[in-house]
């Protein structure tokens, strides 16, 4: 039998590899790329693109003048005239109203020639509005509240004088000596 040399090379399997390139083909161009995303600059351009200044009109310089808001000069030195700092808001003081006493306020409500005008239409049985049908309630809910206030407080003095007189009473005569 015969010898076969192996060889350095074999036969190839997958895909065949690019020839290499000529080195004036390798060589990368100086040229920028284009770049990705918004220029720089891009808060002050909202547009993207950069605006050029043109002296002819000044009308045109306000048409150029792409920034977004007020355009109001601030004053960076504050003004010598003061300004006026009073509120705005005028407070009105409440009148304290006077705290009438129960029965003073009971007088004030039997004395209310509206309420006294009503209650006569309601007897002669004329109508009444929902308005005045509700004033009414509301009088006479209130004329029944102080009446039964009145009633109370009588009571309690009631009260404090059974309970001096029982005080007061001969039972404990035997112990004061």
């Amino acid at each position: 039998m015969t010898r076969k040399k192996k060889t350095r090379t074999e036969k190839t399997i997958g895909a065949a590899k690019k020839p290499l390139l000529k080195q004036s083909e390798r060589i990368k161009d100086n040229s920028k790329k284009k770049g990705k995303g918004r220029p720089s600059g891009a808060k002050a351009n909202i547009d993207g693109v950069k605006v050029k200044k043109t002296r002819s009109s000044s009308n045109s310089a306000s048409e150029l003048d792409s920034r977004v808001g007020s355009k109001k000069a601030i004053e960076l030195v504050p003004s010598q005239t003061p300004k006026n700092l009073q509120p705005k808001v005028v407070v009105k003081k409440a009148k304290p109203t006077p705290t009438l006493s129960i029965e003073q306020q009971l007088a004030q409500v039997e004395n209310d020639e509206r309420l006294n005008n009503l209650l006569d239409a309601l007897d002669e049985g004329n109508e009444i509005s929902a308005k005045d049908q509700a004033y009414i309630d509301h009088q006479t809910a209130k004329h029944q509240k102080l009446l039964a206030q009145i009633d109370d407080a009588e009571a309690n003095e009631e009260d404090k004088k059974e309970a001096w007189e029982e005080l007061d009473s001969s039972e404990f005569d035997e112990f004061k000596s």
